[in-house]
């Protein structure tokens, strides 16, 4: 049984470091005058180096895409999607996951956001969680994660044990895995190679070390581009409307009539009466009018 153990720990040590100093913990050359800055030109600067994001991303659109179409072609064949991080990294990720069900009506099993600490680090840090390289592996064994699965670890130095402990156990169960991160400085060795690496260079934050910003930011775009270009290739979007979103409140069920309204090409009152019908799906409903002939597009 030690011997197990010991065995496991082996496993789960990680050997991924930096060759230099993290973009993230570079002091930032624009701000350092941050504490005598007006609100006025400190609101600006942060402005500024926020935009500074979607530039530096779409100079990567093809990394992005490849890592689109990697997790859409999991998805589709019956696989899982699992975002792994710790800190703002992991609470992005549960944030991304949690909103795939009323977004897309998917099966809350389908996408999953894992955090180093579990839940009670969602709102209070969670001391050394993220240093526990054993615990990301653990977490990937409990979800008895295989070769249909895809895991993203989220990283902002690229370095956390806990998720590296995750994408070995995960590369060692076959499941596809992807690293986001803004550091492209790593040395990975070959072993620990994610089969797509999305290394970024934000440069420095505003507040040194603080990667909720500028990192953060990216981090929330990203995600957005893995779950909604992969549902939309799943077909839970019909031109730019969410067929599949769950009506579960007054705002969503306007919603729903609206989108009805606008593929079937039906008024309000008809467009709410065959959502009644047909327990407010809206995919449902739109098929059942176009089948009734009742659609001004048949």
């Amino acid at each position: 049984m030690r011997r197990r153990s010991s065995l496991n720990s082996q496993q789960c040590e990680v050997r991924v470091s930096s060759s230099k100093l993290s973009p993230t913990e570079r002091r930032n050359p624009r701000s350092v005058k941050l504490d005598r800055l007006s609100a006025k030109k400190a609101v600006r600067l942060m402005l500024n180096e926020e935009a500074r994001v979607t530039r530096i991303l779409l100079k990567s659109e093809s990394r992005l895409t490849s890592a689109v179409e990697l997790v859409a072609g999991a998805l589709r064949s019956g696989g899982r999607l699992f975002y792994v991080g710790a800190g703002t990294s992991g609470r992005l990720g549960v944030l991304d996951a949690s909103e795939c069900p009323p977004t897309f009506r998917t099966p809350p099993e389908m996408v999953q956001g894992i955090i180093a600490g579990g839940d009670t680090a969602l709102r209070r840090a969670v001391e050394g969680a993220e240093d526990d390289a054993p615990a990301g592996a653990k977490v990937m064994r409990q979800h008895a994660i295989d070769q249909k699965d895809v895991v993203v670890g989220i990283a902002a130095s690229g370095t956390t044990p806990f998720v590296w402990g995750a994408l070995r156990e995960a590369r060692r169960r076959r499941a596809r895995t992807i690293l986001i991160c803004f550091n492209p400085q790593l040395r990975i060795p070959r072993a620990l190679r994610p089969d797509r690496l999305l290394a970024f260079d934000l440069g420095p934050e505003v507040l040194t070390g603080s990667t909720r910003l500028k990192c953060g930011t990216a981090t929330k775009l990203i995600l957005n581009l893995l779950t909604t270009l992969s549902m939309v290739r799943l077909g839970k979007v019909m031109s730019n409307l969410m067929i599949d979103v769950a009506p579960t409140n007054v705002k969503l069920r306007q919603r729903a009539i609206r989108i009805v309204s606008e593929l079937a090409e039906v008024g309000t009152p008809q467009a709410t009466k065959a959502l009644e019908r047909h327990d407010w799906n809206i995919r449902k409903t739109v098929r059942a009018l176009f089948l009734e002939g009742t659609s001004r597009r048949v």
